[in-house]
């Protein structure tokens, strides 16, 4: 196995934030970087739930009063969750996304495997790192703002890259199956919420 720095998870990770999308294609077809794409996302995860430690995010609009802070977990169980379930997120919609632009967009891409798009998407989730900055008040905002957007544009050309899409195939694939995602999270979110702090 090659060790050289065009391999190594760092070099990788600047690669994918700075959106060179010849590293989407490698990463795709390297069956070794699934470890490493799995890496990006809980580096990514943890790195703004430090951030969230530092300053916690008013959930406020989704009805969830400040007092009912002192019900949530304990630091370490929320630490030990966020990778998990970053994880979890992070495969949830690959393959809403594999299955939305695979076999019902670009019929022609059969071939297409579930871990050629999980990994792209993984390191589509480098600039999320950014996120650790996100607590400083006013620059939090617009790095939060950036990062997002970022991550979009990182993920259109992972999904790209990785199922060789065209321009319109990728968006209609980001499209449907990001709404698809969001519908689920969204529910499921709630139906944990009111789990937890239904009894404040």
């Amino acid at each position: 196995m090659d060790d050289g720095p065009e391999r190594h998870l760092v070099n990788r990770m600047i690669r994918a934030a700075r959106l060179d999308r010849s590293l989407y294609t490698e990463v795709a077809v390297d069956t070794t970087a699934t470890r490493q794409a799995m890496s990006v996302v809980v580096v990514a995860a943890v790195a703004s739930f430090i951030s969230a430690q530092i300053a916690p995010p008013d959930l406020s609009w989704l009805g969830i009063p400040a007092e009912a802070e002192g019900a949530s977990p304990p630091v370490i169980v929320e630490f030990i969750l966020t990778p998990v379930l970053a994880i979890i997120a992070w495969l949830a919609w690959s393959g809403v996304a594999w299955f939305v632009g695979a076999r019902m967009i670009a019929t022609d891409r059969q071939d297409v495997e579930f871990l050629e798009v999980a990994r792209a998407t993984g390191f589509a989730e480098a600039p999320g790192v950014l996120g650790i900055v996100t607590f400083i008040p006013t620059l939090g905002a617009v790095v939060q703002f950036g990062v997002w957007i970022w991550l979009l544009v990182a993920a259109f050309f992972a999904i790209r890259a990785s199922m060789r899409l065209s321009v319109g195939q990728s968006i209609g694939t980001m499209a449907v199956s990001f709404a698809a995602f969001l519908i689920i999270t969204f529910v499921i979110g709630v139906i944990v919420g009111l789990s937890t702090y239904g009894g404040s």
